[in-house]
């Protein structure tokens, strides 16, 4: 390997340990060819301690500078070149643990609750042995995750593919609701209710100011008028005059 900032060398050795050995241990999982998105490589190696600095710049400086380098970029994905990416896969049908779990964004409580756990297309549910690997995947989506947990054994009694990866992580498409533990969502916050208008007591009659208080009517509007009273009216106005 090129002698790189030291900074670098220790990317460059985490990189490889990443892609090419145990992407399970920061939450990520390669797709069929070993790639991985830089965005999520960058978000997983930035929620580990002491890596908090890395930026897709620094993945290209690696892949750039490095000899060996640990991974080469495609585009918008990376992958492990040496010696090559991680396979993880498990073979269907092992046997899952009593329980695994999830951590979801608290807006997603309703549906989850309603619906079970759907993995967007194209995608998987990345379901973690423990709460806490679960809990620190779900803070790169929301601060304040909400913790899910799944009754592996009777899923997959019940037909649930379960797939296991690497020693930390489970992947499934679906999880029914009946399969979920999780603490009910709060209430929807009520709407302020409007001010009532006090009702009339038996006996009594409803007064309005303006029925004991009656409005002068308005003075009725002059309309024009013919020349010749506007004449005379003139003419009597000028003999009193001294």
């Amino acid at each position: 390997m090129a002698r790189l900032p030291r900074q670098l060398e220790g990317l460059a050795r985490m990189l490889a340990y990443v892609l090419c050995h145990r992407p399970d241990e920061v939450g990520l999982v390669l797709a069929e060819d070993g790639s991985v998105s830089l965005k999520d490589l960058v978000r997983a190696l930035a929620g580990e301690p002491g890596w908090g600095f890395v930026r897709h710049r620094h993945l290209l400086e690696v892949a750039a500078l490095a000899a060996p380098a640990p991974l080469e970029i495609m585009g918008d994905r990376a992958r492990g070149a040496n010696p090559g990416p991680a396979q993880l896969r498990r073979p269907p049908g092992e046997p899952p643990p009593a329980l695994l779990y999830l951590a979801i964004p608290p807006r997603l409580h309703d549906k989850v609750w309603a619906d079970g756990l759907k993995a967007p297309a194209d995608r998987e549910l990345v379901l973690a042995r423990t709460p806490e690997t679960a809990l620190k995947l779900g803070r790169r989506r929301d601060p304040k995750p909400l913790l899910v947990k799944i009754q592996a054994p009777a899923a997959a009694r019940a037909g649930v593919a379960l797939q296991g990866y690497g020693e930390e992580l489970w992947l499934a498409t679906a999880i029914p609701r009946e399969f979920l533990e999780l603490p009910p969502p709060p209430p929807a916050p009520a709407k302020p209710a409007k001010e009532a208008r006090p009702q009339p007591q038996p006996g009594t009659l409803p007064v309005r100011l303006q029925d004991l208080f009656p409005q002068p009517r308005p003075a009725r509007r002059k309309t024009g008028e013919p020349s010749w009273k506007t004449g005379a009216r003139a003419a009597r106005r000028k003999k009193r005059e001294p």
